[in-house]
């Protein structure tokens, strides 16, 4: 399927604050691929795709799981923050005919990360936490500049965040989050 038809399905089934952010991370993430030298169209698909089933119930989004094979762990069972990243990636394979799996990977490891991230999943992982449609933190905007100079020092910094407010709220902290923390500090140093 075209992109076309992935942004009309979007525009039509997600709210006008969700549909913005797609396009804006879907944006963001071509010009992170520019710059790093990643697949641009690649990006851009993942973009569009990484939060199509964000607004869905938990319900849905385990049914989209279920009907592609995919398996999730015990933190993600009821946790539509985190589900809803394995269940775009169904849907994006069932309902958008995507059999990359390096856009797949991108799409469902946004939202946590994971140890030694391919650089399409870094590129979609920062799109997401800094798009110019974000507005959680007020260090958005300078994440989102150091993005574009040193891709993991920005994913530390929004891994870091991410770690303090799940903690704080009392939340499970996945271990993939973790991970990825773990593995960009050992591996490029803090």
């Amino acid at each position: 399927m075209d992109n076309q038809n992935i942004i009309d399905y979007l525009n039509k089934n997600l709210s006008a604050e969700r549909y913005k952010h797609t396009i804006c991370c879907a944006e963001l993430a071509v010009e992170l691929a520019q710059i790093y030298g990643a697949d641009k169209e690649k990006a851009y698909k993942a973009g569009l795709l990484h939060d199509a089933a964000k607004e869905l119930s938990v319900d849905k989004m385990r049914e989209h799981i279920k009907n592609n094979d995919m398996q999730v762990d015990i933190y993600m069972e009821n946790n539509s923050a985190l589900l809803h990243a394995y269940a775009s990636a169904a849907m994006a394979k069932a309902m958008f005919d995507v059999e990359d799996a390096e856009i797949l990977n991108a799409i469902t490891y946004h939202t946590t990360g994971k140890e030694n991230m391919t650089l399409l999943e870094k590129i979609i992982f920062i799109a997401d936490a800094t798009d110019e449609s974000r507005t959680y933190d007020k260090k958005i905007e300078q994440w989102r500049d150091l993005a574009k100079k040193d891709i993991n020092a920005a994913i530390l910094k929004v891994l870091d965040f991410n770690i303090v407010k799940v903690v704080n709220r009392g939340f499970v902290l996945h271990e993939n989050t973790v991970k990825a923390r773990n593995y960009l500090v050992i591996n490029n140093g803090k």
